[in-house]
Parts: C-alpha cells; sequence; structure tokens
C-alpha cells in the first residue's frame, strides 16, 4: 500500500499497529510458507511440470493481525499446507497443487502473552483448484479486531495478483491466464488481459489519476463544518431539575458535566478518554457514566449539595461491563454484566457503596452469576422487577432472542436479513416484547409479540405506506407513541389524544423543523427536546409543559451559530411506470438559475435521505450549487411494496426515478439544465457513474465517492458475502453472477468505460470493506488504457466512510474544485469556470 493520497499535498498515513514490529521479529525466526507436499512453491522465473490432475494456485494474504500461521485444508479434510512467517501488508505466492476442494481452515493469533486458535467456517472461505488453470482463490485479507482477536474476509483482488505474476513470474503469467475460482464468477481478468493486449506500457504507469483542481476560496471551510459536535450524549433526572450531558471541549476532551436547569449553573463531574455515550440516573442524584465500546467503562458520580462544587464523590465499577437494569425498588444496586477472567458472561447484581471502587464481576465468582449458562450468550435483558426475562446469544452464527424465567429459557426469535420481527423492548412484566414487523404487511408497523406461542397478537400502531422506525414507553415499559418520517422530517405520534395534543403543540413552536423528545422526567412535565432542520444545525432545549416554555440549552455546533444554511423544499415526481417519487431541493439564497448537483443516496434498499441537518449537503449549497436528493424506489420509509420495487432495479429503475425527479425539479425552480453534475457515495456512486453513462449529454460530470463500478464484483469482494443469507439477499437486489453474468456487465461502469466519456473524480479509502477499492483500482486502470485519466483521491487507512479529519478535508476540498471547474461559480455563464 502506498502512502500517499494520489492528490494534493497533504499526506493520509496509514495506521501502523502496535504489534507491527512483533510480527516483523516472528518473521525473522520462523521459517517461510512451510507445510505438507500437498502444495509445492514455484519460484519466481520457474516454469513448472504439472502432473496429471494438477493446477496452479495464486495463495495472497493480506496481513493486519499478529498471526503467526494459517491452515489451508482439502475437502473436509485435515491439515495440507501451513503458511507462516507472515510479514505484515501483502504475501502472495504460487503453488502446484492436486486439483480438487480446499478451503482456509484455520487462523493461530499470538500476542506478547497469549495464542488462540480461530477457525474459519464459512463457505465463502472455501475455493477450488482446477486442473491445467492459474487458479486465484482471492486474497485472504485479515484485519486486527482487538487483543487476541481478527476479522478474516476473502477479497477478490485480482488486478494486484495479475500485476504481480507479470513481474514475478512474466512467462508463467503470459502462459496461463488467471481465474478467478471463488464462489461467483469474475470476468475481469479476461476483459483487461483483451483490453490491454496492445499496449505495451507496463502496469505502474496505468495506476495514476490526476489532482483535482484548486477550489479557490471556501465560503464554509471544510474544517469547520465537520467539525465534531459538542454533546455525545444527555440525561435528565427523574425529577427534571438536572441535567447530564457527555461534552467535548474545544481541545477535543472529554468530560461529563451536569447543568442545573433551576439555577443555571454547570458543574463538571469527570474526565473521560472518549465520548461517555451512556449517562443513566440511578436516582436524583446519583449518575452512572459510562465510555467505550461494546463493553464499558462505568464511574458512578454522587452529587452532594448543588451549593458546593465538590460535594462529588466519583467511584469507578471494576471492569468494564455494561448495566443491565438500574433497579429502580433497590436504592444501593444495580445489574452489572461483563465478562469474567475465563471470558463468560456473567451478570451480578453489584452495590454501589465503598470509597475506593465497586465491586463487581471482576472479584465476584462466576457460580454466583445470576444468569444460567445459556451458551453464547451477549447481552441480558431484564423486567420491571430486575428479573432476567431475556438474553441475545448467537447460534450458527446467526443472532437470536432467548426467553424464559428462573433458569428456563428458550429461542423465541431469530435474526432474518429481510423482513421478520424486530425487537425493541420488554414489556414492565417480561411477558410480552415490543417490536416492528412488516411480514403479512403494507408496511412496518408497532406490534406486540408473544413469546410462548411465538406469534404477533396485537398491532398498536399501523398507517398505510408508513414505516415505523421506533416507539417512546413510559416509565411502566409501555408504548406511549411512535416515530415515523413524513415528508422528509421525523414524526412522535402519541397513542393517546392527550400525549398527541401536546406533540401539535410542539411543532407549532418550532414550525419547519424536526422536534423529538429524547428525555423527560418521571411525571413527563419536564422534556429535553432535540431540534433541528435541514437548514439548522441541532440545538437542545428545555421544555416545560406546565408553563408550555421552551428555552435552549445548548447548540451541538454552536461555531455554526452565526452561519446562514440553504433551506429544502420538498418535491412529489412521477416515475415513467407511475410510482410516486418524493424528493428534496436544497435551494441555496441567491438571483439567477442555479447549477445542480444530483445527489442519489447509498443502500439502496432500505435507506433515505431525510431533512435533518447535512454537512455535506450544506457543504455544497454554500458554493452556491442546490443539491437534489430523491428517494427512489427501494428506499424506507414508504411502505413495504415501494421498498421491494427497488429490487432487481438497479442501474435502470431507480435511476429513472432520478431522471423524473430532476425533470419536476427543473421545471419548478430556477436551475439552471446547462450546468449540472451528479455525485454520490456507495451505491450513490455507481448511480452516479450509471447516470453519466445513460444521460451523457446533460450532466457535465460525475463523482463517485466509494461507488461501485463493477456489480459481479460485489459478490467477490465485500465483507458483507461470508454470510450465505446476505448473499441471497444481495442475488434477489442485484442478479446472480451465477445467472446474470451478462446482464450484470452490461450495466456495470467498468464493463461499460467507453461511454463513461464525462469529466470523472473518484473518492476512495484503500482500506473498504465494503465496496473494496478494487472497484476503483480497476475502472482507473482502463480508464488509463484509454488515455482518459480520471481524478483521483484514495486514501490510506480509510474504510467506507471518512471520519478522519484530514481526509474529510482533501476529500471534499477536491470535491469542491472539481466541481467549479466544470459548473462555474453560480452566476458565471455556463462553461466560464471550466479548466480552472
Amino acid at each position: 500500500m502506498g502512502k500517499v493520497v494520489l492528490a494534493g499535498s497533504r499526506r493520509v498515513e496509514p495506521r501502523r499497529p502496535y504489534w507491527f514490529a512483533m510480527v516483523v521479529c516472528a518473521c525473522m525466526v520462523l521459517a517461510p510458507w512451510s507445510g505438507a507436499l500437498a502444495m509445492r512453491l514455484v519460484k519466481p522465473g520457474e516454469l513448472p511440470r504439472l502432473g496429471a490432475g494438477e493446477g496452479l494456485v495464486v495463495l495472497a494474504l493480506e496481513v493486519g493481525a499478529p498471526v503467526s500461521a494459517i491452515r489451508i485444508a482439502e475437502g473436509e479434510g485435515g491439515t495440507v499446507k501451513v503458511l507462516s512467517g507472515l510479514t505484515y501488508g501483502r504475501n502472495i505466492r504460487v503453488y502446484a497443487a492436486k486439483a480438487g476442494d480446499y478451503r482456509w481452515s484455520q487462523l493461530d493469533l499470538f500476542t506478547w502473552s497469549m495464542r488462540s486458535r480461530m477457525t474459519l467456517r464459512s463457505d465463502a472461505f472455501r475455493f477450488r483448484v482446477l486442473p491445467g488453470q492459474m487458479n486465484y482463490p482471492g486474497d485472504l485479507v485479515i484485519a486486527d479486531a482487538g487483543w487476541s482477536h481478527a476479522s478474516v474476509r476473502v477479497a477478490n483482488h485480482a488486478l494486484p495478483v495479475m500485476d504481480w505474476l507479470e513481474s514475478s513470474h512474466p512467462a508463467l503469467a503470459r502462459a496461463m491466464p488467471l481465474r478467478y475460482v471463488g464462489l461467483y464468477p469474475d470476468p475481469f481478468p479476461d476483459f483487461y488481459r483483451q483490453a490491454r493486449a496492445h499496449d505495451d506500457r507496463p502496469a505502474t504507469a496505468l495506476n495514476g489519476g490526476r489532482e483535482p483542481p484548486a477550489p479557490g476560496a471556501l465560503p464554509l471551510p471544510v474544517e469547520l463544518l465537520w467539525k465534531p459536535e459538542r454533546l455525545a450524549a444527555v440525561s435528565l433526572n427523574a425529577a427534571g431539575d438536572l441535567l447530564a450531558e457527555s461534552v467535548r471541549d474545544e481541545g477535543g476532551r472529554w468530560s461529563v458535566e451536569v447543568v442545573d436547569l433551576v439555577a443555571g449553573t454547570r458543574r463538571r463531574l469527570g474526565a473521560f478518554d472518549g465520548p461517555a455515550y451512556a449517562l443513566a440516573w440511578k436516582d436524583d442524584r446519583t449518575l452512572i457514566a459510562a465510555a467505550g465500546s461494546g463493553r464499558q467503562r462505568h464511574v458512578v458520580y454522587r452529587l452532594g449539595s448543588l451549593g458546593d462544587a465538590n460535594a462529588v464523590q466519583a467511584l469507578e465499577i471494576e471492569g468494564a461491563g455494561r448495566i443491565v437494569d438500574l433497579l429502580p425498588s433497590d436504592p444501593e444496586s444495580v445489574l452489572f454484566e461483563g465478562l469474567d477472567s475465563r471470558g463468560t458472561l456473567v451478570v451480578h447484581r453489584i452495590r454501589l457503596g465503598g470509597s475506593r471502587s465497586i465491586r463487581s464481576f471482576v472479584t465476584a465468582r462466576t457460580r454466583d452469576r445470576l444468569n444460567p449458562d445459556v451458551g453464547n450468550d451477549l447481552a441480558w435483558f431484564s423486567d420491571g422487577s430486575g428479573a432476567l426475562r431475556a438474553a441475545l446469544a448467537m447460534r450458527d452464527e446467526v443472532p437470536v432472542l432467548l426467553h424464559g424465567r428462573d433458569g428456563d429459557f428458550h429461542e423465541v426469535w431469530r435474526a432474518r436479513q429481510e423482513g421478520g420481527f424486530e425487537p425493541a423492548g420488554l414489556s414492565f412484566d417480561g411477558a410480552t416484547i415490543y417490536g416492528f414487523t412488516d411480514d403479512g404487511r403494507s408496511q412496518r408497523d408497532l406490534v406486540a409479540f408473544d413469546p410462548q406461542s411465538r406469534q404477533v397478537v396485537r398491532t398498536l400502531f399501523s398507517r398505510p405506506g408508513v414505516d415505523v422506525v421506533g416507539m417512546l414507553v413510559d416509565a411502566h415499559r409501555e408504548p406511549v407513541a411512535v416515530r415515523f418520517y413524513a415528508s422528509g422530517r421525523l414524526v412522535t405520534e402519541y397513542l393517546q389524544e392527550a400525549g398527541q395534543e401536546q406533540a401539535r403543540l410542539l411543532e407549532a413552536a418550532f414550525p419547519g423543523r424536526t422536534v423529538a423528545v429524547i428525555d423527560r422526567s418521571a411525571d413527563g412535565s419536564k422534556r429535553i427536546l432535540w431540534v433541528d432542520a435541514s437548514d439548522q444545525p441541532p440545538r437542545l432545549y428545555f421544555h416545560d409543559a406546565a408553563t408550555g416554555r421552551s428555552e435552549m440549552i445548548e447548540e451541538i455546533a454552536p461555531w455554526l451559530s452565526d452561519k446562514t444554511f440553504a433551506p429544502a423544499h420538498v418535491l412529489a415526481a412521477t416515475a415513467s411506470d407511475g410510482l410516486a417519487v418524493e424528493a428534496f431541493l436544497t435551494l441555496p439564497h441567491g438571483p439567477g438559475r442555479r447549477p445542480l448537483v444530483v445527489y442519489p443516496h447509498g443502500g439502496p434498499i432500505g435507506v433515505a435521505d431525510t431533512l435533518h441537518f447535512r454537512r455535506d449537503v450544506q457543504f455544497l449549497a454554500s458554493l452556491g450549487y442546490a443539491v437534489l436528493q430523491v428517494n427512489f424506489r427501494g428506499s424506507e420509509g414508504y411502505g413495504r411494496a415501494f421498498r421491494e420495487a427497488g429490487m432487481g432495479a438497479f442501474g435502470k429503475e431507480i435511476e429513472d426515478d432520478i431522471d423524473a425527479a430532476v425533470k419536476a425539479a427543473l421545471a419548478a425552480h430556477p436551475l439552471d439544465p446547462d450546468r449540472m453534475c451528479v455525485l454520490g457515495a456507495s451505491y450513490g456512486g455507481y448511480s452516479a457513474m450509471v447516470s453519466a453513462i445513460r444521460w451523457p449529454d446533460r450532466f457535465k460530470c460525475a463523482v463517485s465517492l466509494s461507488g461501485i463500478s463493477d456489480r459481479a464484483l460485489v459478490f467477490t469482494s465485500s465483507d458483507l458475502m461470508r454470510d450465505p443469507d446476505v448473499r441471497r439477499q444481495q442475488e434477489r437486489w442485484m442478479g446472480d453472477p451465477n445467472v446474470d453474468l451478462a446482464r450484470m456487465q452490461e450495466a456495470s461502469p467498468l464493463y461499460r468505460v467507453e461511454a463513461l466519456e464525462l469529466p470523472l473524480m473518484l473518492v476512495h479509502g484503500r482500506d473498504d470493506a465494503r465496496v473494496d477499492f478494487e472497484h476503483t483500482r480497476r475502472l482507473v486502470r482502463l480508464l488509463n488504457l484509454r488515455g482518459a485519466p480520471p481524478v483521483v483521491l484514495a486514501f490510506p487507512g480509510m474504510g467506507h466512510s471518512f471520519d478522519d479529519p484530514t481526509a474529510l478535508d482533501i476529500a471534499w476540498t477536491g470535491i469542491a474544485g472539481f466541481l467549479r471547474a466544470h459548473l462555474g461559480k453560480p452566476m458565471e455563464p455556463p462553461g466560464a469556470g471550466a479548466g480552472r
């Protein structure tokens, strides 16, 4: 992997883990690529003589975790090859092997103090060696996933393998073409050989991309707009007079603070290494804060006199874990779960007293745990009395829900990729599970599920064409309201008229804004409101129902308070087949017709654009460009039929919906039809390139961020494809390469590269596991073969989305320069900005 971003003068360095030196030391003492004779190494430059029923196999590993050895098995049998002496980064060799079925079988991990063996069970790790062929099963990619753990996937990186063969085994590469032998076919090696048949340039000369043009002055600097928000979590105590906040200061340091809503004062309780995402009041003067992901570090704060800033006692709970229940009926205890010294999940009732630290499962005996041994349990849930009634566990690598009591638990629910019941909460008595389902329904409804009969027994809320996204419960854990999106805004609808009247009053107080109650006092009279809009960053308000008054407490991004943002307009469009489609047009202030950026969302199924505040949309609008977001078929929120209409519609009907929305926007608003570009991320990047191919006379340019260029490649290089259920789902959504390969190629920009005539910008993380960088790598190679190199920004160490400030700055500054070069500035005539 190269270190330098392909454009710009700043660098984004790949993170090198702490154990890198350890791996290097191990490589100095381990024998290289040792193993049985079932596979014999082919040395560089060697042309091996294959025996009857033998083939060649290219074994490539990308090591990013402390690995000492990897085992390969034949069929269901034992080890036939041990690969050791592995270096950090890429390891690649060619072997002669007996034809047959093989699998990556085991992974040996090591740390300074322990070794562990990981068995690879997914059928995605199987491959076949065909006789007389140069077989390539994909790279085995091993990434660090924490102390003594790793994530493992197979990724089809055929292009760099072909480059390596060309340089290390040139005669062999000419004599025996590479063939991908994973679960799905890959036509690219043959396609690439034909494309390069008469091009003698070295592969290294075909990897480059152009740098984006300099954008000039930016009205809203990327660094300012994407500055991390000030708050990570808030919690209101039962009395409604104290608000706890997880706060980030200007230096990036995190702490927990308490705001006295009566006196208007603020108190800092303690510092954390990162944001405390969980804040919970045990009682009106006892706060528990938790920081970290997964198993968390917990600190208990006991607040004394509000007038005495020093009257705060802070006690840490030993060991990382999770609070299962605050036990309101027991003022001194909580239920706490975590892993004991043997890695077993245990639940204990712990007392919050003490003077130095609070003892938990770390010092408790495992045999005294409250949770029964159900095997592979991940988390426990209790009823209103604190009794354990449900557990999330893993069965056959699938999440399941166990339900019962008094140690007797049975599986009542199993996760599905599509449809089914989605649990959301237990009733107070633990006998009912509340959640959502669209099984046999036209939309996702709020329902009650009986774990005894394993059936939905009641529908609590249903509205035609509306997918419920959340519920609110009262102090007795009974649902009191649902949340769903309507015309882009998050709506809270109460199940009783009294609550609905309060909701109407709040909406009237904040017209055109999304208003969500995110916490409230025990009696419901004091509320914390989250208020935002497409043109307003989020703000927190304190609302007193008795007086009807709302007072702002916090701005989540106060550095944006003096900025003016562009509002969004809701559009209705009708697709060519009569389907009604909703879209949102963000229109900057100013005279004249505005250039337009069409911005399709990712997913594409089960995802939707909304009218919450979006940094990327407002950044584009700050440049003077209108931004069109389309909730095309397949989008979430509009009912089951609309969502399922997106299946099999990739590249055709979905883009037809976008086309209809573009026409509706041009007809209804002051937009310049001669200055339009299309930009998208993930599926949106694919859609942008497809649109550039389908409507080359409409758009001036296209930008793809982490975009799909080859639909078949998704099946051989995405981290999702380890799961057979996901593979079946994707086959329904975008086609099965084993059946529909020709049709999928026809709808893939990679195989339509001759039609990609518009200026193109590609932005991608080199460590993207969802949409592998191979998508961009292949497309760049083919565009260079045509003599039309795209603008490219490739980021080492970055995944499917970026959170690194430097990467964000480089990417969006580059996008601004690219758009200005092809759309000009908003008030300039068409073409005036070209070539800048």
